[in-house]
């Protein structure tokens, strides 16, 4: 036994033995089974959080009674443990290290400077935010705010950058939890069960003589890049994982950034068909692979789709036809094509189960169900005019495009009744899961630990979903 260890408390050693065992076992883990991978996914987010507080609490136990602590060691632990600490867990971390030196290595792999501690400044990328929302336009372009040079101060690190614990490479592939809480719609009614709903591509993109780590991402009205920092905040995302192709190499990932920026400037708009080889019209999913085909990588030959009968019953009452191909982010995470490099945990496991307590709601209503035009929302009825004025590029529709921000081109590609129903049916689920958010939270506090699956069969919580989320529009057989 080594002198270190004869110095650790017996029970100081445990707590970062179980972190270390933990990463470990989440690294290798086999990603075969969609409903595995999302379960472990959860609990372990809410795990982590779980071990945050255990590490302050012994470490302010052994405060107490000895009068200090080794803050290497703490410091050591919380960076192993890769979590975001919000306020409150910042003020107990302040009376436990007091010391600039040691609160700013934990507050720079959380993506925050602390102003006296300067020397580990680019580690914490640029600590800023911009007004940017999730799937939303915004005057935030690459060219606009890549003018700003502090968006390049990183720790670049080989051809990639250390960011929030994680070397990142272009061609990384980022599968968020988006804080947009109804954006589940298409992973709630894809087999295999949903992931997450989003995905995107880290790149490195040059202007003013600068790199500038950022995110290539769908959105609205197609492509655009966002700043690397405001992507992974906590605003922005609740939870990441970062997968990277198996075969992309040091050319390849040289060639990502220049290929991934080149899509975004031909892209004109969404796509609700996942599988098009359109490159001006895209989903999310269609980015990464158009990406890894551009870089002569090996890509998918299969994907999962629409199967369940009702949720293609009313799919087609919707009048989409791409059911037996639907690509969405587990596929990347079942395949083999893909290794897994890490995770970004911004400490919102609540938020986490509270959205998968609905979208079970949601996937049982749309797949027992029946369509009910009649009872549809009333802004559905409006936008699905709204559009079809649009697409007809008619006066009214001129009005229209001023009002919603679109216009014939910028309109997603797909079936109308679709993108009538979207928007509404998102705000519709992000409701529910916010009202609901409150009695997870409380759960989770009180609750030893976090069994996904018998949280999600809960009578008190089903019935409380139930409540918030009645889609009287999807009544008949089942659906109640």
């Amino acid at each position: 036994m080594s002198a270190i260890e004869i110095e650790q408390p017996p029970s100081e050693r445990a707590l970062r033995v179980e972190i270390d065992a933990r990463n470990a076992s989440y690294h290798i883990a086999a990603r075969s089974c969609a409903q595995t991978v999302l379960r472990d996914k959860i609990e372990s987010a809410d795990w982590r959080l779980r071990m945050l507080r255990r590490l302050l609490a012994d470490a302010e136990d052994r405060l107490a009674a000895a009068g200090s602590i080794d803050p290497d060691h703490l410091v050591e632990d919380l960076l192993a443990l890769q979590v975001l600490l919000d306020a409150d867990d910042l003020r107990r971390l302040e009376r436990l290290l007091p010391s600039a030196e040691h609160r700013g290595r934990v507050l720079a792999q959380q993506g925050t400077r602390l102003s006296d501690a300067a020397d580990v400044h680019v580690l914490a990328g640029p600590d800023l935010d911009l007004k940017i929302e999730v799937n939303r336009d915004s005057p935030w372009s690459f060219e606009r705010w890549s003018e700003r040079g502090e968006f390049s101060e990183y720790c670049f690190e080989g051809d990639g950058v250390r960011y929030r614990g994680l070397l990142l490479r272009p061609g990384d592939l980022i599968l968020p939890n988006v804080n947009l809480d109804g954006n589940f719609i298409y992973s709630a009614l894809s087999d295999p069960k949903g992931f997450c709903p989003h995905s995107a591509v880290f790149v490195i993109l040059e202007a003013h003589g600068l790199r500038f780590p950022a995110v290539i991402e769908t959105y609205e009205k197609g492509l655009r890049a966002v700043p690397l920092c405001v992507f992974l905040n906590a605003r922005y995302i609740s939870y990441a994982e970062i997968y990277r192709h198996r075969d992309i190499d040091d050319v390849t990932a040289a060639q990502a950034s220049h290929a991934a920026y080149a899509a975004a400037a031909d892209a004109r708009g969404y796509n609700f068909d996942t599988t098009d080889e359109d490159r001006t019209y895209v989903c999310c999913t269609s980015v990464a692979l158009h990406l890894y085909r551009d870089l002569g990588l090996p890509v998918f030959e299969s994907f999962g789709a629409i199967r369940d009968p009702g949720v293609r019953a009313n799919m087609a009452r919707l009048d989409y036809p791409h059911l037996d191909a639907f690509f969405t982010p587990i596929d990347f995470v079942l395949s083999e094509l893909f290794e897994f490099v890490g995770w970004i945990d911004n400490g919102q496991p609540a938020r986490l189960v509270a959205r998968e307590c609905v979208e079970k709601r949601f996937r049982h209503c749309f797949a027992k169900g029946e369509i009910q035009r009649r009872r549809l929302p009333i802004m559905v009825r409006i936008n699905h005019f709204g559009i079809r004025q649009m697409r007809a590029q008619t006066l009214i529709g001129r009005v229209v495009s001023l009002v919603m921000g679109f216009d014939h081109v910028t309109l997603p590609k797909g079936p109308d009744r679709i993108l009538a129903i979207v928007e509404p049916l998102e705000a519709e689920l992000g409701a529910a899961v916010r009202k609901l958010l409150p009695q997870i939270e409380a759960r989770l506090h009180t609750a030893e630990d976090l069994d996904l699956d018998a949280w999600l069969d809960d009578p008190e919580l089903s019935h409380r979903v139930r409540q918030l989320l009645p889609m009287r529009w999807l009544m008949g057989r089942d659906a109640g």
